[in-house]
């Protein structure tokens, strides 16, 4: 990816990684390679990419076979907190980990405007295979 890319995205989630509910984020494309990440050293950001692109296309097909529309995100609730995918324009998905405590309506905003600069920053640049 060129260099003005990564570093765009980068702060993207460095932004989003702010917020103080937020443990991590992480982008990768709809087939699960990893394009940026922001977690912590706990976390291994090439298994988040693949398996929210698993939940993410199973959830596609899920909404397709309903005639529920289109897809937008699909939250995975645990004990400790909540994992976000969503998707970011035709290649890329946004995940967000977040705590339990996390305010989701805030949240959810501040999600939204990181997948719209996202798609942005992606539209212009080549995605890597």
């Amino acid at each position: 990816m060129l260099g003005d890319a990564a570093r765009r995205l980068m702060t993207i989630l460095t932004e989003l990684r702010r917020l103080p509910a937020v443990i991590g984020a992480t982008i990768a494309r709809r087939d699960g390679l990893l394009i940026a990440h922001a977690v912590p050293k706990t976390m291994d950001p090439k298994k988040i990419a693949a398996m929210a692109a698993a939940i993410v296309g199973t959830s596609e097909m899920a909404v397709i076979e309903m005639g529920l529309g289109s897809f937008n995100s699909s939250i995975v609730d645990t004990h400790v907190g909540k994992m976000i995918a969503t998707g970011a324009g035709e290649e890329a998905i946004l995940v967000t980990m977040v705590r339990n405590e996390a305010n989701m309506g805030l949240l959810l905003l501040s999600v939204d405007k990181a997948v719209a600069s996202i798609a942005e920053v992606l539209k212009g640049a080549e995605v890597p295979a």
